[in-house]
């Protein structure tokens, strides 16, 4: 615990005194988790019925089941370039202007490579759900939300997605600092798992914790943007568009930019944190930080 508290104190404190750490926490940040802020700011959730009409669109579809399998290609294509954006962020916060593309190659092949059971936990839990949807939506009316009775239905599958990603994330950060000083995958592996067990019980808190600040700053952008574009959707569904509605976007954009900076920040905060507590020599943008033990300020 007392180590923990050292290396978050060091680490806010390094990333408060260097801005530049938060543009490539930002460019992680938005990849990850943070394209979910203007989601669910901006987007409006379908209900029941437009479920029911998409669902039984695809399944009624003569194009069915190649129409799924499309839509499920472009969103690996999506996430491919996630990765790749998110592995540059990330190389570049490890290695600042010495990260190349052979570094942010091999991150992105790492995060391939931590992220395959959970990509095999969403398969799975996406058969789950063409399995129970169709049951849950045109069963009679019992009073229960059919959207919610299939993600109770699969539920246990949700959970194992949960466990892995994060499994995966902590091995992934271990494994990524190796990585980035040209260590091989096996190498890098090996060791990650290796400090993850020394820096144990710390390492198990710091993933508590960020997981827990993630999450609730998540919450809390997602609902300042919702409150935020909530005269602005109004205006825009009525067609009025005037020097209001466009100021009032220039005010929303500003913040929701903002928003990703502070995520930025947040995410920078976990990685040097990261950094400290498995003994990793750090290369911020600003140029090295030769000894982890050394103070902010010095």
């Amino acid at each position: 615990m007392r180590s923990w508290w050292t290396a978050a104190g060091w680490a806010a404190g390094l990333v408060a005194d260097r801005p530049a750490l938060w543009l490539p926490g930002a460019l992680a940040w938005t990849v990850t988790v943070g394209w979910l802020v203007l989601v669910i700011g901006v987007a409006r959730p379908p209900g029941t019925a437009e479920l029911t009409f998409l669902g039984a669109g695809l399944y009624t579809s003569g194009a069915w089941p190649w129409n799924v399998l499309g839509l499920g290609g472009l969103l690996a294509g999506l996430a491919a370039l996630a990765v790749l954006l998110g592995a540059l962020g990330e190389a570049v916060l490890l290695r600042g202007r010495r990260a190349s593309a052979g570094t942010v190659g091999r991150i992105a092949a790492l995060t391939a490579i931590v992220a395959t059971p959970v990509l095999v936990a969403l398969l799975l839990l996406g058969i789950a759900l063409v399995a129970v949807a169709p049951a849950e939506f045109n069963a009679p009316d019992s009073g229960a939300d059919p959207l919610v009775r299939t993600l109770g239905g699969v539920l246990p599958v949700v959970a194992v997605v949960a466990v892995l990603f994060l499994a995966g994330s902590t091995l992934h950060a271990a494994a990524a600092r190796p990585i980035a000083a040209g260590s091989g995958f096996v190498a890098a592996l090996r060791t990650g798992i290796g400090d993850l067990r020394a820096a144990a019980p710390a390492a198990a808190l710091h993933v508590l914790v960020t997981t827990t600040a993630r999450l609730g700053y998540l919450a809390l952008a997602a609902t300042l943007l919702r409150v935020l574009w909530s005269p602005i959707g109004l205006q825009l569904d009525v067609g009025q568009i005037d020097a209001g509605v466009v100021l009032l976007l220039v005010g929303f954009v500003a913040i929701w930019l903002c928003l990703v900076l502070g995520g930025g920040a947040l995410h920078a905060w976990g990685s040097v944190t990261w950094s400290r507590l498995l003994g990793a020599r750090l290369q911020g943008p600003d140029g090295p930080i030769d000894r982890m033990e050394n103070s902010p300020t010095s």
